[in-house]
């Protein structure tokens, strides 16, 4: 059968199909009872904007289409598209119908404003084979009962078929989900709808119109057009292309285990199951020219474009075909990416690029992260993951790329995923060469089929707004870029899913805000491969904060020559305006050491940056250097509150310090970490770090099982500490060297768990580190940087002291009280300092005011600075001038009183 022919027999079967055995809603809209579509064409002085339709061999053909009932065209009660007139295959919805004394006619569909978009000839409507084909774009139905809305479904598009000779008028829909939108209907209504839904099951519907006569010309309010009578019906079921891969034609899928030695990883795989599959066209696997997975065949549902421009472009089905790439078992772990349902074995391949070729042309490409086989007796089924497919036709010929944009079309808001319903191994099919072991699979019966789910695909930039959680998950398939001025705002529960090794740059402000139940989670979509992570880089400072709450970072990895291999979760450069609270990173990594740059900071790297960083977990992550934290180049974080655990490096298993990184660690625990120099902490280069009230124990170095220090010039000061070895343990020159602060700390074990939820918490109330942290009058006590709970929940501080580490360990339940400032009316800050301080004194009568500074010693460093002041609160300005960093006594007499107070600088 030629090709003109077959699509005149297509043409006039779909003009006269009803559909037998196919689940099927039929309806009627006349015009003479107020129902029917209405088309015209716009001036623009109406309430649409001016436009014209096309003219086409058949005649003209108008721009806009609506049904009577659209912005008063027919101003009538009821007027409508259509009412139903006959049901076929939805039990459920006819009974309840019944039971509430409905009938099919009280059942009305109403048709929104469509248009024809663009309308490129060629694309959007061509004349071909006698008739015509349009599509108009936006058409939202509504189904009512009654007059009550209870369903909706939204059309990508829907295709009108005009005959040049008989001017019979016939049209096709895209297949679109149902949704219930009866909430405000009445009772009987809304179980009505879920009737229908039931009925649908995960089934979709398409409109197909087999008559649209014309009734009569209309006028006014800017429009001029004609109304047609209607009748047609929805058809259940759903979008999808049968494919077929055999053996014949050089097609079906390859398998195989690889020793190395070819261009594969070593990788074998279990039981029946080979560790790579692809095309057999991969990798030369099978060398011939037409080799590939399958080839597309007739009897498409719900791609009326694709067919139509096939076929007008001089190509065969068979000329579109799929390729895959290559996927493996991953991990290959047993019950995550393998194992038995019943008896039947399954297992996960991941990473499966899918490549739509048009006479060797590539023209469409998508990423199916999993594709499960299972494995029957004689037979093998696999069903993939869903995609977005993206258009890649941009060097191939013009017909090519526009069946691409033809199936793109087709596709609308549908995903696709790869289903092969049988795939049979070849006997005999063994091959061996390359480094490879494995044998090939035919594939029978296969289809790529369209779907909706609850997911949000980006690929486009630049990006803002807010991300919610019902809009999740948010797979990434570009970087992501938040502009300068811009703010993303992640709500509680959005899972975000990176598909390469795509990276967020932001240079505006992310705002992301999970809670203990519903965390915000960035991480992979699949374990072949780590995204890049988020990069604040030179960002402007005159945008609003960046804050991270209650988020999960993981299995991110810095990639790229330096500085880009650093940081594998998140890298900060002269960038301050961040903080991180209630957040896990887990599982990151600076690993990257192409160009001889060390890379660092597996989690977190930072550059002449000040973030705060509170009640956070770092495990398992792993650099060169820092295996959690870098802080470099002028760095002064403010960490507090945080669990050090399992992390690994060359140096600094936990955190490393260069380049005069310096900051504050309040309250953490540094435990289980691993590195060559420095179990927890690597300290080089100018690099003095305070640690206070903090757990250092059981990590493990080389050199330096707790600390290193690299150069005599790093000077990180201790205070109310438990360190084991204590200082006598620090590694490196400058641990030999070290004259740094240490002070106040223990040496003893702090009687972790061990297990449970909270390994690392204080055992029992017989730990040395309970109620032995930084007392409240003491120049290391920072309350304005601890949370009012632990890592565990408990309070803070309880029993009136605080407890050295991230966790609190509470003898009493809720007998704890947040400990109070002493009451002495003063208040100095910032504490540390570097500059001037200011100092609050609530002054009961006018008097003078006296500030001193003396150094540890005694010594005075600063000159006296006496003021007067009057009654009440005063808000004084002190600069003691240029100071070497260390503690100080700040001695302050007023009204009679002496007070005094530590002063740290920095």
């Amino acid at each position: 059968m030629s090709k003109m022919l077959r699509l005149i027999f297509i043409g006039c079967a779909l003009m006269c199909f009803t559909g037998a055995g196919y689940a099927q809603i039929f309806m009627q809209g006349l015009v003479e009872q107020h129902e029917g579509i209405y088309t015209w064409n716009a001036d623009g002085t109406g309430p649409e904007p001016a436009a014209a339709g096309h003219i086409t061999g058949s005649g003209a053909w108008y721009y806009y289409y609506a049904s009577a009932d659209y912005n008063g065209i027919n101003p009538a009660p009821g007027a409508a598209m259509a009412h139903l007139t006959n049901t076929r295959g939805f039990p459920q919805f006819n009974e309840k119908l019944l039971q509430y004394n409905y009938t099919l006619a009280d059942v009305q569909v109403k048709c929104s404003l469509s248009d024809l978009g663009d309308d490129i000839e060629g694309l959007d409507w061509f004349d071909f084979a006698s008739n015509s084909f349009s599509n108009y774009y936006h058409t939202h139905l509504i189904i009512l009962v009654d007059g009550h809305g209870i369903l909706s479904l939204s059309l990508d598009y829907n295709m009108l078929i005009v005959n040049h000779f008989s001017g019979t008028m016939v049209s096709e829909s895209g297949y679109a989900p149902v949704r219930d939108i009866s909430g405000a209907a009445p009772p009987d209504c809304r179980e009505i709808a879920q009737a229908f839904l039931a009925d649908m099951g995960k089934d979709e519907l398409k409109f197909i119109g087999t008559s649209i006569d014309f009734h009569s010309g209309f006028g006014g309010n800017g429009r001029t057009g004609s109304k047609y009578s209607i009748s047609g019906y929805f058809e259940r079921g759903r979008p999808e292309m049968p494919l077929v891969g055999l053996a014949s034609d050089h097609e079906g899928l390859a398998g195989w285990n690889a020793d190395g030695s070819g261009p594969e990883p070593a990788g074998v795989g279990h039981n029946n199951f080979f560790y790579y599959t692809a095309s057999r066209d991969y990798g030369g696997i099978d060398p011939h020219g037409s080799a590939a997975f399958a080839h597309f065949t007739d009897g498409y549902t719900g791609f009326r474009n694709t067919q139509l421009q096939l076929m007008r472009c001089g190509y065969q089905t068979s000329d579109l075909k799929i390729k895959t790439g290559l996927s493996s078992l991953g991990p290959d772990i047993p019950g995550n990416d393998w194992g038995y349902s019943g008896s039947h074995h399954w297992s996960n391949f991941y990473n499966n690029y899918l490549f739509i070729e048009l006479s060797g042309e590539p023209i469409l490409i998508m990423l199916a992260d999993t594709n499960q086989i299972m494995e029957y007796t004689n037979d093998w089924t696999c069903k993939s993951s869903f995609s977005p497919v993206y258009n890649i036709s941009a060097s191939a010929s013009d017909p090519a790329r526009l069946v691409a944009l033809s199936i793109l079309k087709d596709v609308g808001s549908h995903y696709l995923l790869l289903k092969t319903s049988s795939l049979i191994r070849l006997p005999g099919s063994e091959f061996s060469t390359n480094g490879r072991s494995g044998e090939m699979w035919e594939v029978i019966s296969a289809s790529l089929a369209g779907e909706h789910n609850k997911a949000t695909f980006i690929s486009a930039n630049p990006v803002s707004g807010v991300w919610t959680a019902d809009h999740s998950p948010y797979f990434i398939d570009d970087h992501v870029m938040v502009e300068n001025g811009s703010v993303l705002t992640i709500e509680p529960g959005v899972e975000i899913k990176v598909r390469a090794q795509f990276l967020f740059d932001v240079q505006g402000s992310i705002v992301a805000g999970g809670d203990a139940i519903q965390p915000v989670l960035l991480t992979r979509s699949n374990p072949l491969f780590y995204w890049g992570g988020v990069r604040f880089v030179s960002t402007p400072q005159t945008n609003d904060s960046s804050k991270f709450d209650h988020c999960i970072f993981e299995h991110a990895q810095a990639q790229g020559e330096y500085p880009y291999n650093c940081g594998g979760a998140m890298r900060m450069s002269d960038y301050s305006k961040i903080s991180i609270t209630n957040t896990t990173f887990r599982n990151n990594f600076a690993n990257f050491n192409h160009t001889g740059y060390v890379p660092v900071g597996g989690a977190i790297a930072m550059d002449n940056s000040k973030p705060f960083i509170q009640n956070c977990r770092f495990l398992d992550n792993f650099a060169g250097e820092g295996g959690a934290i870098t802080v470099s180049t002028d760095s002064k974080p403010v960490v507090s509150n945080c669990l050090f655990a399992r992390n690994q490096a060359a140096a600094g298993g936990a955190v490393s310090f260069r380049m005069n990184g310096d900051g504050l660690f309040t309250n953490c625990t540094f435990a289980d970490n691993v590195a060559d120099r420095g179990g927890a902490l690597h300290c080089t280069f100018g690099s003095n770090p305070f640690i206070i009230n903090s757990i250092l124990w059981n990590n493990s170095a080389n050199i330096g099982k707790e600390v290193y220090l690299g150069t005599a010039g790093a000077h990180p000061g201790f205070y109310y500490c438990d360190i084991q070895l204590g200082s006598a343990g620090f590694g490196g020159f400058g641990g030999t060297h070290f004259n740094g602060d240490y002070l106040f700390n223990l040496e003893r074990d702090p009687q972790f768990a061990g297990e449970g939820e909270f390994p690392y918490a204080l055992g029992n109330g017989s730990s040395p580190c309970w109620n032995a942290g930084t007392p409240d009058t003491s120049a290391w006590f920072y309350r304005q940087y601890l949370p009012d709970v632990c890592l565990c929940g408990n309070i803070r501080i309880g029993d009136n002291r605080i407890d050295i580490g991230a966790y609190e360990y509470m003898l009493t339940t809720g007998s704890a009280t947040p400990l109070s400032r002493v009451n002495d009316g003063l208040l100095i800050y910032p504490n540390p300092s570097s500059e001037e301080i200011r100092i609050d004194l609530d002054m009961q009568n006018t008097g003078k005011v006296v500030i001193e500074l003396f150094d540890l010693s005694g010594r005075m460093v600063a000159l006296p600075v006496e003021q007067n002041c009057s009654r009440g609160l005063q808000k004084l300005i002190y600069n003691p001038g240029q100071l070497a960093r260390g503690v100080y006594s700040c001695r302050i007499t007023a009204e009679g009183r002496t007070i005094n107070r530590l002063l740290v600088r920095n």
